[in-house]
């Protein structure tokens, strides 16, 4: 029984120092992504009486980046394991489940894919994308105690565009397949329940719309609104 609880507590030690070496070693293996370049941006975040943050910028790129600090200042968490998913570094921040989304992004190759085709979207666009990036260095900088993975800023408009890459798929069950073919099972080609972006879990499933009457609206016309069918927390939910 003591060589047992010795055998045990042995391998507990050398678990722990595995841990704490893993843990050491991650951020010393990995760099820092270039910041995008330096530019001043105008932009005003007003937040009305329930804390909706209302974003008032010259261009779209001082918008996007008052969007981004707003954002932060709102779920600076959720958004740091998007960056993290996007570095191949979730499984560093979360554990196994983490680990799981990093090989699906390094088999999907989405930063080869963002990094390739990057260059060839719009200018106008990459202003944006850059702007919120910028608004994200912005927020860590100023509270660098929440940064939960060393390394993980600065970020740039590249890392924006590969996490579209790498979340857009499963908008259309992608982690369906994948679940499937990992775990040797047959392939849904008989679907056995309606997909939704969230899955088929029955009580997740639906969406909202709001339709708001001509005097309700400056504008005098009626407007109908609906989400996306997107969860209400998470990394796929909408801000």
């Amino acid at each position: 029984m003591r060589w047992a609880k010795r055998g045990a507590l042995s391998l507990l030690g050398l678990l722990v120092l595995a841990a704490i070496g893993l843990a050491l070693w991650e951020p010393l293996s990995v760099s820092t992504q270039p910041a995008p370049a330096t530019q001043k941006y105008d932009a005003t975040i007003a937040r009305d009486t329930f804390g909706v943050p209302h974003i008032y910028g010259k261009t779209d790129a001082d918008a996007s980046y008052g969007l981004a600090y707003a954002h932060a200042e709102d779920d600076f968490s959720t958004i740091q394991e998007v960056l993290a998913m996007t570095r191949g570094r979730y499984g560093a921040m979360v554990g196994g489940e983490g680990a799981k989304i990093d090989y699906v992004s390094a088999f999907l190759g989405s930063r080869e894919t963002a990094r390739r085709e990057y260059p060839q979207i719009p200018a106008d666009v990459r202003a944006v994308l850059d702007g919120y990036a910028a608004g994200l260095n912005r927020f860590a900088q100023k509270h660098p105690e929440e940064v939960r993975l060393s390394k993980l800023f600065p970020v740039n408009g590249e890392d924006v565009a590969t996490g579209f890459v790498l979340r857009s798929p499963f908008f259309f069950g992608l982690d369906e397949y994948i679940g499937r073919l990992t775990e040797d099972k047959k392939l849904p080609v008989d679907s056995p329940g309606p997909l939704t972006p969230i899955g088929r879990d029955p009580s997740m499933n639906g969406s909202n719309a709001f339709a708001m009457a001509p005097k309700k609206m400056a504008d005098g016309n009626t407007w109908l609104i609906s989400n996306s069918h997107q969860p209400y927390e998470g990394q796929v939910a909408w801000y």
